[in-house]
């Protein structure tokens, strides 16, 4: 079967002034695994249903993750970091690097940033509630996420606002993928890593530059550039989901003032709402993947050295898997959203998301009465990044 050929999915106006939804919808309708061939960018395919969307995250011997997980224009040109950074790897070495740090990140681990997050979160809604307008994502969520997990990360002290500083200039590649500004933050992160390497090695505490460390000590295959990469990868992400959910998932509530009632009278528990908000919000716009053969999808024949991208949001809104998948529904049940990818990938940062996010959700109940929308909402330029750019909004405590 031959795919036929669309275009658009890379202009970056659709996400920020269109309407990606409604394309992923058509495409959804009449092509799930589309071939694209769009100006300034090397062709890919793009997969929009649930099920051949998930067959490509989770099935890595014919689908690998070690020639970048997103979409560029030279799709050709080298990957920096492919095959030694953890998401940028296959098991069995993704597992390897994965088993290093994963006990960090377990729910178990997660719940003990509640504290944390409660002192962190208060005092940022402290800082707007009452005072006039702000910037919802620029000024209350960005820094949330760091601030809260940044011992987590290595990041300690003084250190904590210039790495988030980098870090915030590093995901500016989801606009500019060839960027300098972004290339450079990284290449600041890059360095931090390496001296925090030789600190730990003579002083280990409980965070994950520690964990490689020691792994390595003990006999784990590891080397020191991919314990840099890796944590490089780690800081300059965490923050993101739980930034996007916040600000796209609270102007979601604004636009359905029944739910957000819901959900402040107890009617909804916060669980299967956040599970819900970030179904709704789905940070990533898409996954890559590149074929390791030729294969075949949803019966159309791909050939070996392809990109094949997988378009999350789209995923989480297929008819066939989601009962009214275009309304916000807070107490959806089940919820099999891929917001955190699938297979041996799955975000493993989930657990300290959903932490985040539920204490940042309970404190704004908790002193926000009443939210007032008080100017024009930014969405981002990305095919990469589904999020705000800025989010004006006004709080009061009655």
């Amino acid at each position: 079967m031959t795919a036929p050929v669309i275009t658009g999915l890379t202009d970056p106006h659709l996400y920020s002034h269109g309407d990606p939804h409604a394309t992923w919808a058509r495409l959804r309708r009449e092509c799930p695994v589309s071939w694209h061939d769009e100006p300034d960018h090397e062709p890919f395919w793009a997969v929009t249903t649930y099920d051949e969307g998930l067959e490509v995250l989770s099935d890595w011997k014919r689908f690998t993750s070690t020639r970048g997980t997103f979409l560029r224009p030279n799709l050709s040109d080298p990957y920096p970091g492919a095959g030694v950074m953890m998401t940028l790897s296959d098991p069995p070495r993704h597992d390897v690097i994965r088993k290093a740090a994963a006990a960090l990140f377990t729910p178990k681990a997660a719940a003990r940033f509640r504290a944390r997050a409660t002192e962190v979160s208060r005092a940022l809604l402290s800082g707007v509630v009452d005072a006039g307008p702000h910037d919802f994502v620029n000024d209350v969520v960005a820094p949330y996420p760091l601030q809260v997990i940044a011992g987590l990360l290595g990041v300690e002290g003084e250190d904590v606002e210039r790495i988030a500083g980098y870090a915030e200039a590093a995901v500016g590649n989801i606009v500019d993928l060839d960027g300098t500004a972004a290339q450079r933050a990284h290449l600041e992160v890059l360095a931090y890593y390496a001296d925090a390497i030789e600190e730990r090695r003579a002083r280990p505490t409980n965070d994950v530059v520690s964990a490689f460390v020691l792994a390595q000590a003990d006999g784990l295959d590891i080397t020191d550039d991919e314990i840099i990469l890796t944590c490089d990868n780690l800081a300059v992400a965490s923050g993101e989901t739980t930034r996007q959910v916040l600000s796209g998932g609270l102007l979601a509530l604004l636009a359905n003032p029944v739910q957000m009632a819901a959900l402040r009278s107890g009617a909804v528990s916060l669980k299967p709402a956040i599970e819900e908000l970030v179904r709704w919000t789905t940070p990533v716009n898409h996954l890559m993947r590149t074929a390791v053969a030729d294969t075949s999808l949803g019966g159309v024949e791909i050939k070996e050295g392809q990109a094949v991208s997988v378009w999350l949001p789209s995923l989480n809104r297929d008819e066939k898997v989601f009962d009214r998948p275009m309304e916000l529904q807070l107490d959806r049940s089940p919820n099999r959203h891929v917001s955190f990818g699938g297979g041996r990938h799955f975000c493993i940062g989930a657990p300290l998301a959903r932490v985040m996010i539920r204490v940042f959700l309970e404190e704004m109940m908790r002193s926000v009465a009443r939210i007032e929308q008080v100017g024009e909402v930014r969405r981002t330029p990305s095919y990469v990044t589904n999020s705000l750019d800025c989010l004006p909004l006004a709080f009061y405590s009655k």
